[in-house]
């Protein structure tokens, strides 16, 4: 459930681009070091959001570097890390490990299994430096699992319980802006179940798989998204963020709906 939470490149300057480009690598330099070759398959740019969502929040000092990597073997490439990067390269692991799990409980799939013991050691490290964080998705990923097994049509109870695991990730640590920090994560959480619930709405009938929106007609569907994202601007707008505003506002105002409209050109043909 990742890849909605990107910027829409073509509004951001030669500047802002750089500067979002260098976060992505910093966050896959970071999974690298402390997690090993292998965690960089967890990269995304949803945790790329939060590394710099919280940096932002945070106003954390960064380091800059410059290097090459296996994806630009010859050209080297600037990339900036902090303390944030580190905490987003575990939570992903965290998220990864979990999803691998699910997928051996509810499909028992032997490669799923596989590739969740290839995380294991390292969900452990991370669930002693985050046992809150670790705790909260472990019981969500249940519960959701159960909802979904369930048939469950009524979409804001798997859309709140999804919510709530995001709104636990975004909260870094305990302090004046937590609570703000966990409804915004969950707002936003909700909008992005919602919206892979939309977007996944043939594939799923075609399969037979769970989908909390195949009773809804989608004519319905731009409105809820919408409403949804309001809700998150609002609770955006609580945060205290001054750094970085206009890539993070791209983000939330265009970048999150990048792969809604693609998906309903392609629908109509364009």
């Amino acid at each position: 459930m990742f890849g909605y939470v990107v910027a829409n490149i073509d509004k951001l300057t030669a500047e802002e681009k750089i500067h979002y480009r260098s976060c992505y690598c910093g966050l896959c330099q970071t999974l690298g070091d402390r997690h090993g070759i292998l965690s960089r398959i967890t990269l995304n740019y949803d945790m790329t959001f939060l590394v710099l969502f919280l940096s932002a929040l945070y106003q954390k000092d960064t380091t800059i570097q410059t290097g090459r990597c296996i994806m630009h073997p010859r050209k080297p490439h600037c990339y900036w890390h902090n303390d944030i990067s580190d905490y987003t390269a575990d939570m992903s692991i965290v998220l990864t490990y979990f999803k691998f799990l699910d997928d051996w409980k509810d499909e028992r799939k032997i490669l799923s299994l596989g590739e969740a013991k290839l995380f294991e050691k390292k969900y452990r490290q991370a669930a002693i430096r985050y046992p809150r964080q670790c705790a909260v998705i472990s019981e969500c990923l249940n519960t959701l699992s159960d909802i979904e097994k369930s048939g469950e049509l009524k979409p804001d109870i798997p859309a709140s319980c999804f919510g709530r695991l995001m709104g636990e990730v975004f909260v870094f640590q305990e302090d004046d802006d937590a609570q703000d920090l966990r409804n915004f994560g969950e707002s936003l959480g909700k909008f992005i179940y919602i919206m892979d619930a939309c977007l996944d709405l043939k594939k799923d009938i075609q399969k037979e798989c769970y989908n909390p929106l195949t009773a809804l007609s989608t004519d319905h569907f731009p409105q809820i998204l919408n409403l949804l994202m309001a809700d998150c601007m609002e609770k955006y707008r609580q945060l205290p963020i001054k750094r970085d505003q206009n890539l993070i506002e791209n983000i939330l105002y265009s970048g999150v709906w990048t792969r809604y409209e693609a998906a309903n050109k392609k629908a109509k043909g364009r």
